[in-house]
């Protein structure tokens, strides 16, 4: 928390003003868990105390947890009720293969991400939008590979200006984000768009403010959540800039559907619009819902991935021996192959990477969130019962550091998946990024695993590439690898660190 002030204080600020709000309450709401034991103090006014805890220690109070309850669960205090982690494979197994009738995943991400206020209405009724990025984007990726290619080669362009053999230093996070923003954006609207900068900006703020000003959100006693969430969130101001950009594309289509009386018609764009459009259906068809639709898609992956590629970047850059395994990789199959997802999908080193990054510093502690709204609870294979209304997580980040799922968990291994998948050829595509296991959460598991990983793995993965490929990096006086930042639950990148580019020398 250190290098990010301002958000020290909002936490802390935030935190004493619900912590207020609960003591006069003077007890957790919510179901009974007692028969789930506590890591942290607990009853009603010490309970608060660890709620306190957990905004700056959520990670060490997990690791606590799952070593005092291996296999098992326990509960944290989260401000203003209690979470109840789980670890073990079984227990893992049975939220993340549960009915979404049992184990709730959009009750439990709409009331954490305060969805009605910060995106919209219809995304919190409808969640249709999942199902369209699990087929219909992710098919393709394949088709719009060259966009996306051509995206990233423009943007290091403009955005790491390079000149002969001199260092050039750029702010890491910042830099990263407008990469994404753009990358991602030439898949979803397209060209110009995608380089609109009003549009760059807005798409990066709704990135980066939403879990914010949710978080204050939920921070406020229930009965206020009606009148201050609105004003907190600004939705409405955020959907005027986005239709200012948006809607002469959203209308022009749905014109054109009208007029063909179908949702075919010859030159359909082959976008984010058009697949959403091809799902959507009653109110959900209309200008308005397609945008508010538009920005929760933005908001979903330009957060996330910018996320993981920083932690990448940071890795890279404090690890010069990592470089030249990867350059020699992606010459061999860019000289052989070209680029396509397909000789992408071939970087075995650079997939193996990614993973390896998203185990070491994977962007949630946490995973699998869920609610039970099962009448009547939910029973584990266990055994146990938990009432309807309890907040469910895994323990991500022990379990990727556990010594007896991973050999020397605290130390990066670049290549750790590369050689395992070597040794084990029948099978071995468990060991890449986008293959999610009951030892592996950083998209989650089950039926609610993240939707738009192959897209976001393939990005990454071009990205990383194309700096190895042409471009020298370092941290600036040959630092160590820039400290996360956890808040919560949370584990973030450094806001400000800076890392230093040059071109490659041959």
């Amino acid at each position: 928390m250190d290098n990010n002030p301002d958000l020290k204080a909002l936490a802390l600020g935030a935190t004493g003003v619900a912590a207020l709000y609960l003591l006069i309450r003077n007890a957790f709401s919510g179901p009974k868990l007692n028969a789930v034991p506590v890591v942290g103090p607990s009853g009603s006014i010490p309970s608060y105390i660890g709620a306190f805890r957990y905004v700056f220690h959520a990670k060490e109070m997990f690791q606590e947890g799952y070593e005092r309850y291996p296999s098992a669960m326990f509960r944290v205090a989260v401000v203003d009720r209690w979470s109840v982690l789980v670890s073990g494979k079984q227990l893992v197994e049975d939220i993340a293969n549960a009915r979404e009738e049992d184990l709730s995943f959009h009750q439990s991400t709409n009331e954490f991400l305060q969805t009605r206020y910060t995106l919209g209405r219809g995304c919190e009724r409808d969640p249709y939008h999942p199902a369209v990025i699990r087929t219909s984007l992710t098919r393709n990726v394949g088709h719009r590979f060259p966009d996306v290619r051509d995206e990233i080669v423009q943007s290091f362009n403009d955005l790491v200006p390079v000149q002969g053999e001199d260092w050039l230093e750029i702010p890491g996070y910042d830099t990263m984000l407008q990469v994404i923003c753009r990358t991602s954006n030439r898949f979803f609207v397209g060209l110009p768009l995608c380089r609109d900068p009003d549009y760059l900006a807005l798409m990066n703020s709704v990135a980066m403010d939403v879990v914010v000003k949710a978080q204050l959100i939920n921070f406020l006693p229930a009965f206020l959540r009606p009148t201050l969430g609105p004003l907190i969130a600004s939705l409405n101001s955020n959907m005027r800039r986005a239709e200012k950009h948006l809607t002469p594309l959203v209308a022009e289509r749905l014109k054109k559907m009208e007029e063909a009386g179908s949702k075919d018609w010859p030159g359909k764009p082959n976008d984010l619009i058009s697949w959403l459009m091809d799902s959507a259906q009653g109110e959900e068809l209309t200008l308005n819902a397609l945008v508010q639709r538009v920005i929760f898609v933005n908001f979903a992956a330009i957060r996330t991935s910018t996320d993981t590629f920083v932690h990448l970047l940071f890795d890279l850059a404090a690890g010069p021996s990592f470089v030249q395994p990867l350059r020699e990789e992606v010459e061999t199959i860019v000289n052989e192959e070209g680029w396509t997802r397909a000789s992408v999908g071939k970087m075995f080193k650079i997939d193996s990477f990614l993973r390896e990054s998203q185990r070491m510093h994977g962007i949630g502690t946490q995973s699998l969130g869920r609610k039970i709204v099962k009448p009547g609870g939910f029973t584990f294979a266990d055994g146990t019962t938990l009432p309807t209304g309890t907040y469910l997580h895994a323990t991500t980040w022990s379990l990727h550091h556990d010594p007896e799922l991973y050999p020397d968990p605290h130390v990066l291994d670049p290549f750790r998946f590369d050689k395992l998948r070597q040794a084990e050829e029948v099978g071995a595509a468990k060991y890449q990024a986008v293959t999610t296991s009951l030892d592996y959460l950083a998209f989650g598991h089950g039926v609610h695993a993240c939707p738009g990983r192959h897209m976001a793995v393939i990005e990454l993965k071009a990205i990383i590439a194309h700096i190895v490929l042409n471009y020298d990096i370092k941290l600036p006086n040959n630092e160590g690898r820039p400290a996360n930042q956890y808040v919560a639950s949370a584990c973030l990148p450094h806001a400000t660190a800076k890392v230093l580019f040059r071109k490659r020398k041959s």
